[in-house]
C-alpha cells in the first residue's frame, strides 16, 4: 500500500508543475527549534532501535507528543496543543494498564532481509511525505485559501471568535458527530472484549499468572491518595472552565473531557479500582449515550427554523443582575462531545482496571476511609480475590 501511494505521488510530482511556483519566504530558524527538532528526532530514532521492549517504545512515543504538541503551540496552534497533551496523557495511562497483561518485549518475527526491506520502504514513504509537506508550506499559491473563509466568517456564521472551534462544532460539525459516535464505538468494544475475556478460558491463564513477585509494597500511597482527593475539584472546575470558553479562546468539548477523565482517572489510580467502582453513581456507557443523543438533538433543533442539520444560532441575552452575554446552540453540541469523551474515556479505562481486579492483581476495598463499615462491601466471584497490588 504505501509503495502504491509512493509510486502515485511520484507520478504527479514528475509529471506536474512543482518547482515552478512562487516561494514564500521561510521563518527564522531559532536555536530552541533546532533543540526541540533534534530532540524529536532522537526519540524516534531511538523508537525504532528500541521497538521490541513496549515499555520503552511507550515512554518514547509519550516524548514524541509532547515535542509535537510544543511545537503546536510554537506555530499559533493552542487548541491542537492542549488537545495533543491531554491525549498523551490519557493514551499513556491506558496503554500503561493495557500493558500489565502483555510480555515486556515481542517476538523477533522477521528476518533482516525483510527488516531492510522494510527499512527502504519506509524511507521512500518519508521522503515523499516530507517534499510534499515542504513543498506545501513553502508554496505562496495564487488562490486565496479555505483559511480566510473560516477567519471571515467564524464569528459572523457561528458565533465564536475560536476558528478551531467554530469549525468543529460549526462548519464540521457533522464530521465531529461522526466522530464522537466513532469513539463510543471504540469503548464499547473494549468493553466488549474485557467481558469476552473475563468469561473465557483467558481468565484462569490471568488468575495464573503469579503477580506475587512483582508487587509493590503500598497499596494506596497515602500522599498520592491525600492529593488526587484534593485535586479532584480543582481539575474538575478547570474541566468546566476549559469548556465555557471554548467557543472564544482555546479550549472547547473535547479538551474539557480528556481534563475530567484526568480528573477521574486519578481517583483509580491513588485508591483502587475497587473504591471507585463502589462511588461510581452513573454507567459510562449511558455517559457515551448521553453524549450523541444531546449531540445529534441539538442538531435536529436546526430542522425547527428550517436549517440544515447541525445550523447553529446565538444571540445575547441579559440575566439582571448579570451583564449580557452570549449564548450559541453550539453549546449544547459541545455538550455532546464533552460527555460522549468523558464516558469513552472512563469506560476504556474501568474495562482494563475491571481485568486487573479479576485477576487478582487489585482487591484492596478501602482506600483511606474513615469509616469502611460504612461502604458496601464488593465480593468478588468465588477463586476472584488475589492481593493487594
Amino acid at each position: 500500500m504505501v509503495l502504491t501511494v509512493v509510486a502515485v505521488g511520484a507520478h504527479a510530482w514528475f509529471s506536474g508543475t512543482t518547482g515552478t511556483e512562487t516561494r514564500r519566504p521561510l521563518l527564522p530558524v531559532t536555536p530552541i527549534a533546532v533543540a526541540a527538532w533534534a530532540m524529536l528526532i532522537a526519540a524516534t530514532g531511538f523508537l525504532v532501535a528500541a521497538h521490541r521492549n513496549r515499555l520503552a517504545v511507550l515512554m518514547l512515543m509519550g516524548i514524541i507528543g509532547l515535542m509535537v504538541s510544543v511545537g503546536f503551540n510554537h506555530f499559533s496552534a493552542p487548541d491542537l496543543a492542549l488537545t495533543q497533551i491531554s491525549v498523551e496523557v490519557v493514551t499513556i495511562i491506558l496503554l500503561l494498564l493495557a500493558l500489565n497483561f502483555l510480555p515486556n518485549t515481542t517476538p523477533n518475527e522477521s528476518g533482516a532481509l525483510r527488516r531492510t526491506r522494510d527499512a527502504i520502504i519506509a524511507g521512500a514513504g518519508g521522503i515523499a511525505a516530507t517534499a510534499l509537506t515542504w513543498t506545501i508550506l513553502s508554496t505562496e499559491f495564487p488562490i486565496a485559501p479555505i483559511s480566510d473563509y473560516h477567519l471571515a466568517n467564524s464569528y459572523k456564521g457561528g458565533g465564536g471568535d475560536n476558528v478551531v472551534n467554530v469549525i468543529l462544532v460549526d462548519f464540521r460539525g457533522f464530521d465531529t458527530f461522526g466522530e464522537i459516535i466513532v469513539l463510543g464505538i471504540a469503548a464499547l468494544v473494549i468493553y466488549a472484549l474485557t467481558e469476552a475475556l473475563l468469561s473465557s478460558t483467558v481468565r484462569r491463564r490471568l488468575l495464573n499468572r503469579g503477580y506475587e513477585e512483582t508487587q509493590a509494597g503500598d497499596a494506596h500511597p497515602l500522599m498520592m491518595v491525600v492529593l488526587t482527593r484534593v485535586m479532584m475539584p480543582v481539575i474538575l472546575m478547570v474541566g468546566v472552565y476549559i469548556f465555557l470558553r471554548g467557543h472564544n479562546s482555546p479550549g472547547g468539548g473535547f479538551v474539557a473531557g480528556l481534563v475530567v477523565a484526568i480528573a477521574v482517572v486519578t481517583q483509580y489510580m491513588a485508591s483502587g479500582f475497587a473504591w471507585a467502582a463502589r462511588r461510581q453513581r452513573y454507567p459510562y456507557h449511558g455517559i457515551i449515550g448521553a453524549g450523541v443523543f444531546v449531540a445529534g438533538l441539538t442538531g435536529i433543533g436546526a430542522w425547527l427554523a428550517g436549517q440544515p442539520f447541525l445550523t447553529s444560532a446565538f444571540g445575547y441575552f441579559r440575566i439582571p443582575p448579570m451583564e449580557e452575554f452570549e449564548l450559541a446552540t453550539a453549546m449544547g453540541f459541545d455538550l455532546g462531545v464533552f460527555l460522549a469523551v468523558v464516558g469513552a474515556v472512563m469506560l476504556s479505562l474501568e474495562s482494563f482496571s475491571r481485568l486487573g481486579y479479576r485477576a487478582g492483581t487489585e482487591t484492596s476495598d478501602h482506600a483511606m476511609d474513615i469509616d469502611p463499615s460504612r461502604d458496601e462491601e464488593l465480593t468478588p466471584a468465588a477463586g476472584e480475590q488475589g492481593k493487594v497490588i
